[in-house]
């Protein structure tokens, strides 16, 4: 079809793409341009009308309401059945074909074509997603992580303390108690355990000093016979705690939810864990991780939130009433044998005079050697193998991310090969 110069050419176009079209022409930030879901089609545009000289105007209403009715009666006569028969709807839109730009993102031969920012954050979340994934730490977490078992999204709001404060809050009340969180799903709280590895000064045996029995590892602190409450008898005993706290503030209507929902509530809790074996659930509430069974419960936004806080509750106490003394305890303990808080923190003092250092340091750089020779290989080769296995991860993640999925409720069942 051949145009004549100043021409007038009605097209009828949806007021809302016109709208679109004329604020992103008329933005004259290029950070705010590429923000747009569809900055590849409206730049190639901008660009065909500048080229062209051709501008976009206001019809007269007499015109729009005739173009109007001449559309109307196009339908009515598409509908017709010798029509439709001969119609093949056929469209394919090739992103390639609209790249006015030199440079463009280009992620596995797809091109991004528009909100190039938004996308990137949604990567960057990607890549701390798999992070998570694929941490040594967490890996008992994930190793049955095909069978959905965790609602990862009210897990990462609590251990980041989001129920709290929001993202732009931020203090020492906020940062301690996320700092125990975190640590606590790792299960690398400062036990003697922990202590005794790093080599920290006066701890001289990772036995825990309360019972003198076991060695205490993450897990002893919250089983040790020292502990004046169980984790049963504490389990127990919030949900009245709970009720107490509720019904100080007038708050009835969820009295009577809570009671709706004890009996299931506590059953999930007592039940075997299907992801760390040979434990019950409540080990994953001890740890911070909200078992998505918990959301089966109702599907009413209020007995959900009610459920969830006295999920949040039973864990504060659990600190309140375990790790809060213990470390109360163990404090006094050390004070009774005259190690102080900044005794902790100042290196380990091994070496008694001059002759002892030489050989002791002589030893300490063999056994150094000889413990870095044994693992070297071995620890190289693990090393590859998981930098593969994150590879491939975040490379879903990615592609999905790309496709346009959420990856939020999804990324956490990634598959992860454990060998190549």
């Amino acid at each position: 079809m051949i145009i004549t110069e100043n021409s007038e050419i009605i097209l009828g176009l949806n007021d809302n793409v016109v709208k679109v079209i004329l604020e992103f022409i008329n933005n004259c930030s290029n950070r705010r341009k590429i923000d747009s879901d569809y900055y590849l089609e409206l730049l190639f545009i901008e660009n065909f009308l500048e080229k062209n000289e051709i501008q976009l105007l206001e019809v007269d209403e007499k015109i729009l309401d005739n173009v109007i009715e001449l559309k109307t009666n196009l339908k009515e006569l598409l509908k017709t059945k010798s029509i439709t028969d001969m119609i093949k709807n056929e469209f394919e839109l090739i992103d390639e074909a609209l790249v006015v730009n030199e440079f463009n993102l280009i992620w596995k031969n797809k091109i991004i074509t528009g909100g190039l920012r938004t996308w990137r954050k949604k990567i960057t979340n990607a890549i701390w997603k798999n992070e998570i994934l694929n941490s040594e730490k967490l890996d008992d977490l994930f190793v049955y992580n095909y069978k959905k078992e965790f609602d990862w999204v009210s897990t990462l709001n609590f251990i980041s303390n989001r129920i709290n404060f929001s993202t732009r809050q931020c203090g020492d009340k906020d940062t301690r108690e996320r700092s125990y969180r975190i640590k606590n799903m790792l299960r690398e709280l400062p036990t003697y355990s922990i202590l005794y590895k790093r080599d920290t000064n006066k701890i001289n045996s990772p036995i825990c000093i309360r019972c003198g029995k076991e060695e205490e590892v993450w897990e002893h602190v919250w089983v040790c016979e020292a502990n004046e409450f169980s984790i049963d008898e504490i389990i127990q005993e919030s949900p009245y705690r709970f009720e107490l706290e509720l019904e100080a503030h007038g708050k009835n209507k969820e009295i009577e939810i809570l009671r709706d929902h004890l009996c299931n509530f506590l059953m999930i809790l007592e039940s075997p864990s299907l992801i760390l074996q040979g434990k019950s659930r409540k080990w994953e509430l001890i740890r911070g991780i909200f078992n998505d069974k918990f959301n089966d419960l109702s599907k009413i936004k209020e007995e959900k939130t009610t459920i969830k806080e006295l999920w949040n509750f039973i864990y504060d106490e659990l600190k309140k009433r375990i790790w809060i003394p213990r470390c109360e305890e163990i404090k006094f303990l050390e004070e009774k044998e005259g190690i102080t808080k900044l005794d902790l923190k100042l290196r380990k003092q091994k070496l008694k005079d001059d002759h002892n250092e030489e050989s002791e340091l002589e030893k300490i750089k063999n056994n150094k050697n000889t413990k870095t020779k044994e693992n070297k290989n071995k620890n190289k080769t693990n090393k590859i193998k998981n930098n593969q296995i994150k590879i491939v991860t975040l490379g879903k993640l990615t592609n999905a991310v790309t496709d346009g999925l959420n990856i939020d409720k999804i990324w956490d069942t990634s598959t992860k090969l454990p060998f190549y």
